[in-house]
Protein backbone atom coordinates (compact mmCIF):
# COMPACT_ATOMS: atom_id res chain seq x y z
CA UNK A 1 0.00 0.00 0.00
CA UNK A 2 1.19 3.16 -0.72
CA UNK A 3 0.18 6.89 0.24
CA UNK A 4 0.19 9.88 -1.65
CA UNK A 5 -0.84 12.97 0.62
CA UNK A 6 -0.01 16.59 1.05
CA UNK A 7 3.24 17.72 2.75
CA UNK A 8 2.22 17.55 6.36
CA UNK A 9 2.91 19.75 9.14
CA UNK A 10 4.74 17.14 11.07
CA UNK A 11 7.02 14.12 10.75
CA UNK A 12 7.39 12.14 14.07
CA UNK A 13 10.41 9.77 13.54
CA UNK A 14 10.61 6.84 16.18
CA UNK A 15 13.38 4.36 15.96
CA UNK A 16 11.96 1.05 17.51
CA UNK A 17 13.96 -1.87 19.30
CA UNK A 18 12.10 -3.96 22.21
CA UNK A 19 9.66 -1.34 23.06
CA UNK A 20 6.83 -3.12 21.52
CA UNK A 21 4.83 -2.82 24.61
CA UNK A 22 4.35 0.98 23.94
CA UNK A 23 3.78 1.37 20.68
CA UNK A 24 0.24 1.38 20.97
CA UNK A 25 -0.08 3.73 23.43
CA UNK A 26 2.70 5.59 21.76
CA UNK A 27 0.82 5.99 18.80
CA UNK A 28 -2.79 6.45 19.83
CA UNK A 29 -1.67 9.61 22.14
CA UNK A 30 0.67 11.35 19.52
CA UNK A 31 -2.45 10.95 16.83
CA UNK A 32 -4.87 12.65 20.11
CA UNK A 33 -2.28 15.20 20.57
CA UNK A 34 -1.67 16.09 16.83
CA UNK A 35 -5.39 16.08 15.72
CA UNK A 36 -6.77 18.57 19.07
CA UNK A 37 -3.66 20.76 17.67
CA UNK A 38 -4.76 20.50 14.02
CA UNK A 39 -1.75 19.20 12.11
CA UNK A 40 -1.00 17.35 9.81
CA UNK A 41 1.51 14.28 10.61
CA UNK A 42 2.86 11.25 10.07
CA UNK A 43 4.65 8.79 12.75
CA UNK A 44 7.24 7.15 11.15
CA UNK A 45 8.56 4.00 12.86
CA UNK A 46 11.20 2.16 12.05
CA UNK A 47 12.35 -1.25 13.33
CA UNK A 48 15.78 -1.60 14.22
CA UNK A 49 16.14 -5.78 14.51
CA UNK A 50 13.54 -5.88 17.07
CA UNK A 51 13.72 -9.34 18.70
CA UNK A 52 9.49 -8.47 19.92
CA UNK A 53 6.57 -8.15 18.57
CA UNK A 54 7.48 -4.41 17.43
CA UNK A 55 6.91 -4.97 13.32
CA UNK A 56 3.48 -7.15 13.54
CA UNK A 57 1.99 -3.66 15.95
CA UNK A 58 3.34 -1.63 13.15
CA UNK A 59 1.69 -3.71 10.24
CA UNK A 60 -1.45 -3.45 12.51
CA UNK A 61 -1.47 0.32 13.03
CA UNK A 62 -0.18 1.23 9.77
CA UNK A 63 -3.30 -1.00 8.05
CA UNK A 64 -5.75 0.70 9.87
CA UNK A 65 -4.05 4.58 9.54
CA UNK A 66 -2.11 5.46 6.32
CA UNK A 67 -0.74 8.03 8.56
CA UNK A 68 1.74 5.58 10.12
CA UNK A 69 4.72 4.98 8.01
CA UNK A 70 6.25 1.18 8.55
CA UNK A 71 9.87 0.76 7.94
CA UNK A 72 11.37 -2.96 8.81
CA UNK A 73 15.08 -2.79 8.56
CA UNK A 74 16.84 -6.62 7.63
CA UNK A 75 18.73 -6.20 10.49
CA UNK A 76 19.94 -4.65 13.69
CA UNK A 77 22.32 -1.91 12.87
CA UNK A 78 22.12 0.27 15.52
CA UNK A 79 19.79 3.96 17.08
CA UNK A 80 21.30 6.26 14.48
CA UNK A 81 21.26 4.63 11.59
CA UNK A 82 17.72 3.66 12.60
CA UNK A 83 17.33 7.40 12.86
CA UNK A 84 18.92 7.87 9.63
CA UNK A 85 16.17 5.81 7.83
CA UNK A 86 13.17 8.00 9.49
CA UNK A 87 15.16 11.31 8.45
CA UNK A 88 15.41 9.95 5.07
CA UNK A 89 11.73 9.05 4.32
CA UNK A 90 10.33 11.85 6.95
CA UNK A 91 8.45 14.35 4.27
CA UNK A 92 7.13 17.02 6.89
CA UNK A 93 7.79 20.85 7.14
CA UNK A 94 8.81 20.36 10.95
CA UNK A 95 10.35 16.93 12.22
CA UNK A 96 10.02 15.20 15.82
CA UNK A 97 12.55 13.04 16.99
CA UNK A 98 11.71 11.06 19.61
CA UNK A 99 12.27 7.74 21.77
CA UNK A 100 9.50 5.00 21.25
CA UNK A 101 9.25 4.25 25.26
CA UNK A 102 7.27 7.14 26.20
CA UNK A 103 9.26 8.33 28.80
CA UNK A 104 8.90 11.56 26.65
CA UNK A 105 5.69 12.92 26.11
CA UNK A 106 3.95 13.11 22.72
CA UNK A 107 1.68 15.70 24.66
CA UNK A 108 4.65 18.50 24.72
CA UNK A 109 5.19 18.16 20.43
CA UNK A 110 2.75 21.44 20.13
CA UNK A 111 4.82 23.32 22.78
CA UNK A 112 8.13 22.46 20.68
CA UNK A 113 6.28 23.40 18.10
CA UNK A 114 5.62 26.49 18.83
CA UNK A 115 9.28 27.64 19.62
CA UNK A 116 10.29 26.71 16.26
CA UNK A 117 9.73 30.03 14.55
CA UNK A 118 12.11 33.20 13.74
CA UNK A 119 15.63 31.95 13.65
CA UNK A 120 15.05 28.89 15.58
CA UNK A 121 15.38 25.68 13.49
CA UNK A 122 16.12 23.25 16.42
CA UNK A 123 14.14 22.78 19.46
CA UNK A 124 16.02 20.74 21.99
CA UNK A 125 14.26 19.26 25.71
CA UNK A 126 15.90 19.89 28.42
CA UNK A 127 14.95 16.73 31.08
CA UNK A 128 13.01 17.33 34.21
CA UNK A 129 12.58 14.81 37.12
CA UNK A 130 14.83 12.40 35.69
CA UNK A 131 13.95 9.09 36.50
CA UNK A 132 16.82 7.46 35.68
CA UNK A 133 19.55 5.64 37.63
CA UNK A 134 22.01 7.62 39.05
CA UNK A 135 24.75 6.09 37.47
CA UNK A 136 22.95 6.44 34.20
CA UNK A 137 22.33 10.37 35.02
CA UNK A 138 25.77 11.38 36.15
CA UNK A 139 27.34 9.33 32.87
CA UNK A 140 25.63 11.55 31.14
CA UNK A 141 25.60 14.33 31.96
CA UNK A 142 29.89 13.94 32.08
CA UNK A 143 29.73 13.12 28.85
CA UNK A 144 27.34 16.47 27.70
CA UNK A 145 29.87 18.57 29.91
CA UNK A 146 33.18 17.12 28.27
CA UNK A 147 32.12 17.09 24.76
CA UNK A 148 30.83 20.54 25.51
CA UNK A 149 34.53 21.83 26.81
CA UNK A 150 36.33 20.04 23.89
CA UNK A 151 33.74 21.23 20.82
CA UNK A 152 33.50 24.65 22.58
CA UNK A 153 29.93 23.73 21.88
CA UNK A 154 26.48 24.87 24.22
CA UNK A 155 25.46 21.37 24.94
CA UNK A 156 22.72 21.15 27.83
CA UNK A 157 23.51 18.95 30.73
CA UNK A 158 20.07 16.98 30.93
CA UNK A 159 19.64 17.40 27.13
CA UNK A 160 17.24 14.68 25.61
CA UNK A 161 16.67 13.07 22.83
CA UNK A 162 13.46 14.73 22.32
CA UNK A 163 13.40 17.10 20.15
CA UNK A 164 12.08 19.12 16.73
CA UNK A 165 13.36 20.87 13.87
CA UNK A 166 13.02 22.72 10.90
CA UNK A 167 13.00 20.93 7.55
CA UNK A 168 16.17 23.30 5.90
CA UNK A 169 17.80 21.89 9.32
CA UNK A 170 16.93 18.64 7.83
CA UNK A 171 18.48 19.13 4.74
CA UNK A 172 21.38 20.12 6.07
CA UNK A 173 21.95 16.95 8.55
CA UNK A 174 20.99 14.82 4.82
CA UNK A 175 24.34 16.77 3.51
CA UNK A 176 26.91 14.67 5.61
CA UNK A 177 27.55 11.65 3.99
CA UNK A 178 29.67 10.16 6.76
CA UNK A 179 28.58 5.86 7.68
CA UNK A 180 29.28 6.31 11.25
CA UNK A 181 27.12 9.32 11.82
CA UNK A 182 25.99 10.54 15.93
CA UNK A 183 23.15 12.77 15.47
CA UNK A 184 23.32 14.00 18.54
CA UNK A 185 26.55 15.61 18.82
CA UNK A 186 26.28 16.01 14.77
CA UNK A 187 22.95 18.70 15.56
CA UNK A 188 25.25 20.55 17.82
CA UNK A 189 27.77 20.58 15.93
CA UNK A 190 26.19 22.24 13.04
CA UNK A 191 25.24 25.35 14.46
CA UNK A 192 22.08 26.98 13.78
CA UNK A 193 19.59 28.84 16.05
CA UNK A 194 18.36 26.84 18.81
CA UNK A 195 16.12 26.89 21.88
CA UNK A 196 15.29 24.71 24.61
CA UNK A 197 12.31 23.52 26.39
CA UNK A 198 11.92 21.80 29.72
CA UNK A 199 9.99 18.51 29.78
CA UNK A 200 8.94 16.17 32.17
CA UNK A 201 10.63 13.04 31.77
CA UNK A 202 8.81 9.67 32.99
CA UNK A 203 9.71 6.81 34.25
CA UNK A 204 10.26 4.16 31.93
CA UNK A 205 7.76 1.11 32.43
CA UNK A 206 7.46 -2.68 31.56
CA UNK A 207 10.76 -3.12 30.16
CA UNK A 208 14.66 -2.07 30.76
CA UNK A 209 16.68 0.83 28.54
CA UNK A 210 18.23 -1.03 25.69
CA UNK A 211 21.62 1.55 26.30
CA UNK A 212 23.35 -0.10 28.53
CA UNK A 213 26.68 1.15 30.21
CA UNK A 214 28.64 -0.24 27.45
CA UNK A 215 26.56 1.25 25.13
CA UNK A 216 27.03 4.43 26.35
CA UNK A 217 30.78 4.16 26.69
CA UNK A 218 30.88 3.51 23.43
CA UNK A 219 28.94 6.45 22.05
CA UNK A 220 30.95 8.34 24.15
CA UNK A 221 34.42 7.43 22.63
CA UNK A 222 32.94 7.27 19.06
CA UNK A 223 31.92 11.48 19.77
CA UNK A 224 35.45 12.03 20.79
CA UNK A 225 36.83 10.06 17.52
CA UNK A 226 34.49 11.71 15.44
CA UNK A 227 34.21 15.48 16.19
CA UNK A 228 37.26 15.90 18.22
CA UNK A 229 41.33 15.88 17.87
CA UNK A 230 41.50 14.30 21.57
CA UNK A 231 42.82 10.85 20.96
CA UNK A 232 45.61 11.88 18.92
CA UNK A 233 46.61 15.41 21.07
CA UNK A 234 46.96 12.81 23.69
CA UNK A 235 49.07 10.53 22.53
CA UNK A 236 51.30 13.14 21.17
CA UNK A 237 51.30 14.58 25.02
CA UNK A 238 51.97 11.34 26.05
CA UNK A 239 54.86 10.57 23.95
CA UNK A 240 56.58 14.49 24.70
CA UNK A 241 56.23 13.26 28.16
CA UNK A 242 57.81 10.05 28.00
CA UNK A 243 60.58 11.76 25.73
CA UNK A 244 61.18 14.60 28.65
CA UNK A 245 60.60 11.52 31.21
CA UNK A 246 63.30 9.61 29.87
CA UNK A 247 65.77 12.78 29.11
CA UNK A 248 65.27 13.58 33.11
CA UNK A 249 65.62 10.21 34.21
CA UNK A 250 68.87 9.68 31.86
CA UNK A 251 70.36 13.51 33.60
CA UNK A 252 69.64 12.13 37.27
CA UNK A 253 71.35 8.84 36.60
CA UNK A 254 74.86 10.03 35.18
CA UNK A 255 74.64 13.23 38.16
CA UNK A 256 74.19 10.53 40.76
CA UNK A 257 77.00 8.39 38.86
CA UNK A 258 79.40 11.44 38.04
CA UNK A 259 79.15 13.95 40.76
CA UNK A 260 77.64 12.12 43.96
CA UNK A 261 79.93 8.73 43.01
CA UNK A 262 76.57 6.74 42.97
CA UNK A 263 75.99 3.21 41.66
CA UNK A 264 73.38 2.94 38.34
CA UNK A 265 70.38 0.78 38.89
CA UNK A 266 71.00 -2.77 37.59
CA UNK A 267 70.46 -3.00 34.03
CA UNK A 268 68.08 -5.82 33.10
CA UNK A 269 65.31 -4.25 35.84
CA UNK A 270 65.98 -0.42 34.16
CA UNK A 271 65.36 -2.05 30.85
CA UNK A 272 62.33 -4.08 31.38
CA UNK A 273 60.76 -1.55 33.08
CA UNK A 274 61.47 0.94 30.28
CA UNK A 275 60.63 -1.47 27.81
CA UNK A 276 57.35 -2.50 29.25
CA UNK A 277 56.79 1.02 29.45
CA UNK A 278 57.35 1.69 25.82
CA UNK A 279 55.70 -1.02 24.97
CA UNK A 280 52.70 -0.03 26.56
CA UNK A 281 52.50 3.31 25.32
CA UNK A 282 53.04 2.00 21.49
CA UNK A 283 49.99 -0.74 21.90
CA UNK A 284 48.41 2.46 23.23
CA UNK A 285 49.10 4.71 20.18
CA UNK A 286 48.39 1.86 17.48
CA UNK A 287 45.15 0.99 18.84
CA UNK A 288 44.00 4.83 18.73
CA UNK A 289 45.31 5.39 15.06
CA UNK A 290 43.70 2.50 14.28
CA UNK A 291 40.36 3.03 15.67
CA UNK A 292 40.60 6.38 12.90
CA UNK A 293 42.20 4.08 9.95
CA UNK A 294 38.97 1.96 10.75
CA UNK A 295 36.31 5.08 10.24
CA UNK A 296 38.45 5.87 7.06
CA UNK A 297 38.32 1.87 5.64
CA UNK A 298 34.49 2.37 6.49
CA UNK A 299 33.61 5.45 4.75
CA UNK A 300 35.93 4.24 1.45
CA UNK A 301 33.76 1.32 1.44
CA UNK A 302 30.74 3.39 1.33
CA UNK A 303 28.18 0.73 2.60
CA UNK A 304 24.89 1.51 3.26
CA UNK A 305 24.17 2.78 7.05
CA UNK A 306 21.22 0.12 6.95
CA UNK A 307 19.04 -2.17 4.35
CA UNK A 308 15.09 -1.71 4.32
CA UNK A 309 13.48 -5.25 4.46
CA UNK A 310 9.75 -4.01 4.25
CA UNK A 311 7.94 -0.72 4.08
CA UNK A 312 4.42 0.71 4.47
CA UNK A 313 2.46 3.21 3.33
CA UNK A 314 5.75 5.14 2.13
CA UNK A 315 4.68 7.12 -1.02
CA UNK A 316 6.64 6.15 -4.05
CA UNK A 317 7.73 3.09 -2.05
CA UNK A 318 7.07 -0.50 -2.80
CA UNK A 319 5.84 -2.77 0.10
Amino acid sequence: MTSDSPTPHVSVVLPVYQTAIYLRELYDRARKTLESADLTFELLMIDDGSRDNAWEIILELAATDPRVKGIKLSRNFGQHPAIAAGFEHASGEAIVLMDADLQDRPEDIPLLLEHLKGDVDVVYTIKEGEREPFTTRLTSRLYHYVFSRLTKTDVPLRVGTFRIFSRRFLMAILSYPERNILFGPLMFHMGFGSATVPVPHIERKGSRSAYTFRKRLALAFNSLLNYTDLPHRLLMWMGAFILVGSAIYVVLLLTKYFVARGTLPPGLTLLALLGTFSLGSVMLSLGTLGAYVFRVYQEVLHRPRYIVARSLNLPGKRN
